[in-house]
């Protein structure tokens, strides 16, 4: 017989059950600021593109706890993205459980917009202009609502019918669908993009003024979501600044605006106001940390075997 442990499965709704955006965007925040304070916390992450789609994968290793995620989502030029996470527990040398990527990654996604936002503009409810009405675009909603952060907000789609179908969705708070992006943008405090746009979805002039703009889209080389005329002329801020340079929308930046991007955990570590930048506007790029999806799994891994909840199986039969 075998003494190997059995490994846990759990499917989305596993995932959903156990993770909240109190205990994700404070995992969140605290893997930012871990990474930024250069904290011995193993990454990777890269991309095979295949016909007709593009693998992403992502790794992170952490000391406390000792857990390896590995995270391979296959992302279709047309459909939705489907995965899977290992899950392994380094101090036991096992593979500990398999869970599904989708909603921890747009939930991850979120967290890290919800935690910039906070970081970067304040507590203060904002006007805020949604570009996008996908999964990440609905979790971001979410997040945002559960920090208050979200006064008014102005979903905008390429297509008409699932922005609205987004604003129907949060009667909390003031939703309104709109098919034009400078109507959306118009008088907006807080601008978070969440597409898979490969050109900018608007000009730097139809932003207002002081907005902060949270690009959240542009995670792989090809994608890109901001203008260059705000890009240069913004402070950049960065969830994992080597990968934004490389594959996010500071990968268009000249030599001289990409040595000026910073790192948001660096702010997030001083526990300081929102930065002061009068006459320009502050941009967040963000490509997703392989350190908060470390911190998430762990979260989930650690949850679930509290509450006894996922599948157990064996590949040693």
């Amino acid at each position: 017989m075998s003494d190997a442990q059995p490994i846990l499965l759990l499917n989305r709704s596993d995932v959903r059950r156990l993770l909240t955006w109190r205990e994700l965007i404070d995992a969140t925040r605290s893997a930012l600021i871990a990474v930024s304070a250069g904290d011995p916390v193993t990454t990777l992450a890269g991309q095979l593109v295949v016909p007709g789609a593009a693998l992403h994968l992502k790794a992170g290793a952490l000391q406390q706890p000792p857990l390896l995620s590995v995270k391979a989502n296959l992302r279709p030029d047309a459909g939705n993205t489907s995965g899977a996470i290992l899950a392994f527990d380094l101090a036991r040398q096992r593979l500990h459980a398999v869970m599904a990527s989708g909603d921890l990654t747009s939930m991850r996604t979120a967290a890290i917009a919800a935690v910039a936002a906070q970081a970067l503009r304040g507590a203060a409810p904002a006007t805020v202009a949604l570009l996008g009405a996908g999964p990440v675009a609905r979790r971001v909603d979410e997040a945002l609502t559960h920090l208050g952060l979200a006064g008014e907000v102005r979903v905008w789609s390429r297509h008409l019918p699932r922005a609205a179908e987004l604003a129907d969705a949060y009667p909390d708070v003031d939703h309104r669908a709109h098919a034009r992006v400078d109507d959306a943008l118009e008088g907006a405090d807080l601008v978070v993009t969440c597409t898979p746009s490969r050109a900018p979805l608007f000009e730097a002039d139809r932003l207002h003024a002081g907005a902060v703009v949270l690009g959240m889209g542009a995670d792989s080389p090809g994608k890109r979501e901001l203008p260059s005329a705000l890009l240069g002329a913004a402070v950049v801020y960065a969830d994992v600044r080597a990968d934004a340079l490389r594959v996010g929308d500071s990968a268009y930046l000249d030599e001289s605006a990409a040595a000026k991007v910073l790192e948001l955990g660096t702010l997030l570590s001083r526990n300081e106001p929102p930065p002061v930048a009068p006459g320009r506007h502050v941009v967040f790029d963000s490509v997703g940390s392989s350190a908060v999806d470390a911190a998430a799994v762990a979260l989930v891994a650690a949850k679930a075997t509290e509450q006894g909840l996922g599948q157990a199986f064996s590949l040693d039969v």
